[in-house]
């Protein structure tokens, strides 16, 4: 493959600590190095001043100390290591410097101590060098060679001219022949030379081992990378800083130009101008990587691209170019449009359904008004005739202007009482769907006024708190005063079925008008529902009343009544505290509206025509 190839899958084998990760595990191949070091160092001292094998030294003491010296620092080492973060950033490069130049002092002394310049393994220097190079960055590297030729020149300089502390320590050798003849030197000379080959093989195979692991590594993460892209359901390609394109997979090989469609070498002319203007933009930095680039692939079937770019950037912070991933959204344009064209067939579901919630809300409501009609009725109605006839009567035959007012009186309150009845028979009344602007204070003090008849509501404090600022509001005024009714009536059975009648228990209703909807709080002291009684609350047919006592129905009523008109109802419940029901419904709903025959006035249109 290309080089920008490459360097997209070393962008992706490779992450940003990659280099950290490396660095600590070769200062952990040191420590493990400078353990043999500290052995070798101390039977050294014991066999150079053996007189059975080579007593060139009169004192070891130095040795041993130089090797006591290595060894605590090597444990120091080893422990630092092991608690280094991978994200510490520089501190593992001044570890490794401080080593290799702590390592170069020890070695410039043990040299000082046996035999100074005369000693034959000054090669030693040499390892030290090649590890610094190994392990360290180029400035770095070259200032421990620096250091090494430095320490080396003193040791010399120092030695020769007798210097205090550098003075020179000769090795013990016969006097009477010159050193290349003194078998003791040659002997040490031979093995000095052949620990520096030995030492370098090593040390050559094993950075070569290293090498040869991270290449076969790199070599399979490219083989799978490749097999990953080229089998990606979306297309891909990669535009390196001067747009050229390095890399394109089979998928992004459909969005070329029909004409360019067999070329070998692909160029970005080749890709349509929305792709190719977008791309431009991104190499001249005049456009976020973030930006989404829409544009339609023309082909034996035309094609709709969505896609998203991407910068790449080497382990240095080099961008790259950049990668753009692109998703065919083809199918879900026409899933769309399918849904689209079967939106009028869903729209006659709705009206549909919109009746059937009419008719189940005037059973509903005939259930909830029953409870109380029927006594009222039968209780009120005929009596109230009756004193209606006996106080016309009295007026017609007393003359006392001061009777008369009182029977005016009586008279004004016999015609109240009616006006209740009729606004309770006119709630029973079946519904229509007729949508006109409606005062909501209005809704709610009309159905509290019939509650507070109802017998559960004896014990129980009715109020209201009417709002001003609310606007009107186009809806279906019956069907909203059955919300309202239904919630307040469910607040009854709450409060009584709490059984602390005798409390201070209450209903009360509040509203306000923010961010475009009316917020509509209806506050009970009852009995309060546990959480999993709160989800199924709206659900057909769920009730916690017993038999005969509840149909189910009336909150599911409520909550398709209220989403009808793009509201929400949902409910707030504490057990023993008491429920709060919240209604928000907007000023006028975006839906269509229902007219008298039970159809949107684009469907009455059509049937007209």
């Amino acid at each position: 493959m290309s080089v920008e190839m490459n360097l997209l899958i070393s962008e992706y084998t490779k992450p940003p600590r990659f280099l950290r990760n490396v660095f600590v595990s070769q200062l952990k191949w040191i420590i493990r190095l400078r353990w043999y070091a500290v052995a070798g160092i101390a039977a050294s001292g014991l066999i150079c001043t053996s007189s059975m094998l080579f007593p060139v030294l009169e004192s070891a003491l130095p040795i041993y100390i130089c090797a006591a010296i290595l060894f605590g620092c090597n444990v120091l080492y080893h422990f630092t290591v092991k608690k280094l973060n991978p994200d510490a950033g520089t501190k593992e490069l001044i570890m490794g410097m401080v080593q290799v130049e702590i390592d170069l002092v020890i070695l410039t002394a043990l040299l000082h101590f046996s035999g100074g310049i005369t000693n034959p393994f000054e090669l030693f220097y040499v390892f030290h060098v090649i590890i610094a190079t190994i392990i360290l960055p180029r400035t770095l590297a070259f200032s421990v060679g620096i250091s090494a030729i430095v320490m080396f020149g003193l040791m010399s300089v120092g030695e020769m001219n007798e210097w205090p502390w550098l003075h020179h320590h000769p090795l013990i050798l016969s006097s009477s022949v010159a050193v290349w003849e003194n078998p003791v030197y040659v002997m040490g000379a031979f093995i000095a030379f052949s620990a520096t080959v030995v030492l370098t093989q090593h040390l050559t195979r094993t950075v070569i081992a290293r090498m040869t692991a991270k290449e076969l590594e790199a070599a399979r993460n490219h083989d799978v990378l490749a097999a990953i892209i080229k089998s990606m359901a979306e297309g891909l390609i990669f535009v390196t800083n001067k747009g050229k394109i390095a890399l394109c997979n089979p998928e992004a090989r459909l969005w070329i130009k029909a004409d360019s469609a067999n070329k070998e070498t692909i160029r970005l002319d080749d890709f349509p101008e929305e792709l190719v203007r977008h791309v431009t933009a991104l190499l001249a930095e005049n456009a976020s990587e973030d930006t989404k680039i829409k544009f339609n692939v023309t082909g034996s079937e035309e094609a709709y691209i969505e896609g998203r770019s991407c910068s790449v950037e080497s382990i240095d912070g080099t961008r790259l170019g950049y990668v753009i991933v692109g998703q065919d959204l083809t199918e879900h344009q026409k899933l769309e449009k399918e849904l689209m064209e079967q939106s009028e067939e869903t729209s006659l579901i709705n009206e549909m359904l919109k009746k059937s919630r009419i008719e189940m809300a005037q059973r509903e409501k005939m259930v909830a008004i029953g409870q109380m009609a029927s006594g009222i009725a039968h209780e009120i109605g005929n009596p109230l005739a009756s004193l209606s006839s006996v106080v016309q009567y009295l007026k017609r035959k007393i003359t006392d202007e001061k009777l008369n007012s009182q029977l005016d009186l009586i008279g004004k309150q016999v015609r109240r009482i009616s006006d209740i009845l009729k606004r309770m028979l006119g709630l029973a009344r079946p519904a229509t769907s007729e949508y006109k602007w409606s005062d909501i204070n209005m809704l709610i003090e009309g159905t509290l006024s019939l509650v507070k008849f109802d017998r559960r509501s004896q014990n129980v404090e009715i109020k209201s708190v009417p709002n001003t600022d609310l606007p009107v509001v186009w809806l279906n005024p019956g069907n909203f005063e059955q919300v309202l009714l239904n919630i307040t009536v469910n607040a009854l059975d709450a409060i009584l079925a709490k059984g602390d009648c005798d409390g201070q228990n209450y209903i009360e209703v509040t509203s306000q008008f923010n961010d475009g909807m009316i917020e509509i709080k209806i506050t009970d002291t009852g009995i309060g529902m546990e959480p999993q009684v709160c989800q199924r609350a709206f659900d057909s047919f769920f009730t916690t009343k017993e038999i005969g006592k509840g149909t189910g129905l009336g909150l599911y009523i409520s909550y398709n009544l209220v989403n009808e008109i793009d509201g929400t109802i949902s409910l707030d419940s504490e057990i023993g505290k008491g429920t709060t029901v919240t209604i928000r419904i907007p000023k006028r709903a975006k839906k269509h509206l229902i007219n008298d025959d039970g159809m949107t006035n684009e469907n009455q249109n059509t049937h007209s025509r």
